[in-house]
């Protein structure tokens, strides 16, 4: 763990929770459009949901029949039970859940190896949905996670996933990926 991830653990989300995802409105408003029609009304199992702030988001936009937030930060468990949520501990880099639709919003650049986790991901779910942010200023100096350049994320989305719908919103790129069995 690098100290950027331990501050972050340790202090940032002790007391700040996922501050950043209370300004993800704009981000995610405009996806509700782009969303393909077989993905709604699944059940979802957010992937690092953090505090639950976009699982709010995710399960509004979605329309889900149930979502359960996945976590290993037992302050921010505690933030998103709070708020109604259910989530389970579970540190990703230990195991995955099964399900029908998997979700990353702002959680898979804290993973080192984002391929196998996507490859592991892309096993355990039919469908795949993830945001995440593009290497820039802020992400390099303050965020605790390893964001990657654009050209980098699709490299790593083609290995893994091979084929996926993507788009580009500001500095976030959006994915959805379904599996032809």
């Amino acid at each position: 763990m690098n100290i950027r991830e331990w501050i972050a653990d340790n202090i940032g989300y002790k007391f700040g929770g996922c501050a950043y995802a209370k300004t993800h409105d704009r981000i995610f408003n405009p996806i509700q459009k782009l969303i393909p029609k077989d993905f709604l009304g699944r059940k979802v199992s957010d992937l690092g949901c953090g505090d639950c702030s976009n699982t709010l988001r995710i399960k509004k936009l979605f329309q889900v029949k149930d979502i359960v937030g996945f976590e290993r930060n037992p302050y921010l468990i505690q933030r998103a039970r709070n708020k109604g949520l259910k989530v389970k501990k579970l540190d990703l880099n230990d195991s995955i859940p099964k399900g029908e639709l998997a979700t990353f919003s702002f959680a898979l650049h804290h993973i080192k190896d984002k391929v196998n986790m996507l490859q592991q991901v892309k096993r355990n779910f039919k469908y795949i949905f993830l945001i995440e942010p593009m290497k820039d200023l802020y992400h390099a100096l303050f965020d605790a996670g390893y964001p990657l350049s654009e050209k980098d994320w699709i490299k790593v989305f083609d290995e893994a996933l091979g084929e996926y719908q993507l788009h580009k919103q500001g500095n976030n790129l959006i994915v959805f990926y379904r599996s032809k069995s």
